[in-house]
């Protein structure tokens, strides 16, 4: 049975029927509060949720961009001319990079219900992606 949909200011929830549950927040929400509704997606319009969907169409679109130089044999960073090397690998996006264009930095990894800093290897991109995915 579907519940109310639970967005809306803090001390006034809106109400309506929920038509979808979201994929990033697992709230219920209602037409009204939809930023993205399509097949099995479903996103709310809160700006956390709205920023990582937009986010994923980013990375998807750089995941092929990525795909493609290294299938050329290039560094997977655009505008970069070195052939990477195999070793180096962005540990997120699985993309192979030149030792200038991937770095080692502490990342927050989820561990069951807890979260722990492991040491990754990342490109820039999926270093500047943890402002939208690990905001507390």
């Amino acid at each position: 049975m579907p519940g109310n949909c639970q967005l809306g200011g803090r001390f006034s929830r809106c109400g309506r029927p929920s038509a979808h549950t979201c994929q990033y927040c697992a709230r219920d929400f209602c037409e009204l509060h939809a930023h993205f509704v399509e097949g099995h997606e479903a996103v709310c319009s809160r700006k956390e949720c709205a920023a990582k969907h937009v986010d994923m169409v980013i990375h998807i679109e750089y995941q092929v961009v990525v795909y493609r130089r290294n299938i050329a044999r290039l560094c997977a960073e655009d505008g970069c001319q070195s052939a990477p090397p195999a070793p180096f690998e962005c540990s997120l996006c699985r993309g192979h990079f030149c030792a200038e264009h991937i770095h080692e930095r502490l990342y927050w990894t989820p561990d069951g219900l807890t979260r722990n800093e492991r040491v990754l290897s990342l490109c820039a991109h999926c270093w500047d992606r943890r402002k939208i995915w690990q905001k507390r």
